[in-house]
């Protein structure tokens, strides 16, 4: 599986010189399982502040924990995290 987003560093309205980052999950991400795409359209799973698919581990008073995960939940496919502004360079064997 691939995932790929774009990674924006946005300036913060709340306060004058400091800014965030924001990850943004692309379209034509390409899923592993029909299970996680229906899932993903279903609830919540992309973390925009960690560019990472992730669930959440602990809900408290003050907010949730989530744990990013780099495998598919339902089939165990490994998956792929890519900025779309720095592609993966793909690697050649030598002979």
């Amino acid at each position: 599986m691939k995932a790929i987003f774009k990674k924006e560093i946005l300036n913060d309205p709340e306060s004058e010189n400091s800014t965030y980052t924001n990850f943004t999950l692309k379209r034509n991400t390409e899923f592993c399982c029909e299970k996680f795409k229906v899932f993903c359209k279903k609830f919540t799973v992309w973390s925009y502040e960690r560019g990472k698919f992730a669930i959440v581990d602990q809900i408290t008073y003050e907010g949730q924990s989530i744990q990013p995960i780099d495998f598919c939940p339902f089939c165990g496919e490994k998956i792929d995290y890519e900025d779309e502004n720095k592609p993966s360079k793909s690697i050649k064997k030598k002979k």
